[in-house]
């Protein structure tokens, strides 16, 4: 594997831009709204700030994993406190984790026949790039040479 070409015209999504209502948010993690405004209410969760002068709640994807791993948490058997306390520690990973990875997504391309993410430069000098790609069920990884 070692001609690596751009091959697709893939843009970052950009996750932070999303944001829902309260019923969808109800919908899409099986909370009620009484228990999204009662954990709001306490500062479990936070609904953007709105400056149109519109009252109806909005949530933001941050929202939407954090009202997530808090449902799983209750579902497994933890008291609401204690899931709150559980899901912070795992979304400040997580956090950790997609901006790590939204600094180093360079885009999706063709590695001989396969799809690779450019994870960016490997070296300083900028002179490799890594790339991550499936092969046989398992994550590999490439450093490429690449030509100035």
């Amino acid at each position: 594997m070692d001609s690596c070409t751009p091959n697709f015209n893939f843009k970052k999504p950009a996750i932070e831009k999303l944001q829902f209502g309260i019923g969808d948010l109800a919908k899409m993690t099986d909370v009620s709204t009484r228990q999204l405004r009662y954990w709001e209410k306490q500062g479990y969760v936070k609904a953007i700030e709105r400056d149109d002068n519109q009252e109806s709640r909005l949530y933001g994807f941050r929202a939407f994993v954090k009202v997530s791993i808090i449902k799983q948490h209750i579902n497994d058997g933890d008291t609401l406190h204690t899931a709150v306390e559980r899901a912070n520690k795992q979304l400040d990973s997580a956090m950790i984790t997609q901006h790590i990875m939204k600094k180093a997504f360079q885009g999706l391309e063709d590695f001989d026949g396969s799809v690779a993410v450019n994870l960016g430069y490997f070296d300083d000098a900028e002179t490799q790039l890594l790339y991550v790609f499936m092969a046989d069920g398992k994550v590999k990884y490439r450093v490429v040479d690449i030509k100035k």
